[in-house]
């Protein structure tokens, strides 16, 4: 509605404050449609190495550490459905973090130079999982599909 209002007021303007009036439609659009900072549940933060016959290695890199570990338990139930299995067992976990420089010059003015570059800690989980077609009678299996559900609700994830 606003930008309509915006987009009528900016076709009647006239002159000098047609420049400013542009200006400022130009300023509100680019704020209003956002930075496109994108998901963090992407391919750009997990990755899964077959080990052998139903044994995946899953790791998710990248948020909190308690968001990281679910997101990690997430990528694993969605390898288990790809492969048309129902069930998996985390047989090795491990997490950690790393730090991580981002770019060391002032984002802001380019002819500032920041003498220490910006430090950002990237945390990760690795799960090494067992891929199984149906429930374990003996020790612990997660079931893949409601895995998947209440961890998309959690952190409310559509795909």
């Amino acid at each position: 509605m606003v930008s309509l209002i915006l987009l009528r007021d900016f076709l009647s303007c006239r002159g000098m404050h047609f420049s400013i009036y542009l200006l400022l439609s130009l300023f509100y659009l680019f704020f209003a449609s956002g930075c496109g900072t994108g998901s963090l549940y992407t391919p750009a933060y997990y990755s899964d190495t077959e080990l052998g016959d139903n044994v995946r290695r899953v790791t998710f890199r990248g948020a909190n550490h308690p968001v990281t570990g679910d997101l990690c338990l997430l990528r694993c139930a969605e390898v288990t459905l790809e492969s048309g299995n129902s069930y998996f067992q985390v047989v090795d976990s491990e997490s950690g973090s790393n730090i991580d420089q981002i770019g060391s010059a002032y984002p802001f003015d380019r002819h500032y130079h920041a003498d220490t570059p910006f430090l950002h800690e990237v945390t990760s989980v690795t799960k090494t999982i067992r891929i199984l077609a149906e429930d374990v009678s003996s020790g612990f299996a997660y079931d893949a599909q409601e895995v998947s559900r209440s961890m998309r609700k959690k952190y409310d994830i559509s795909r």
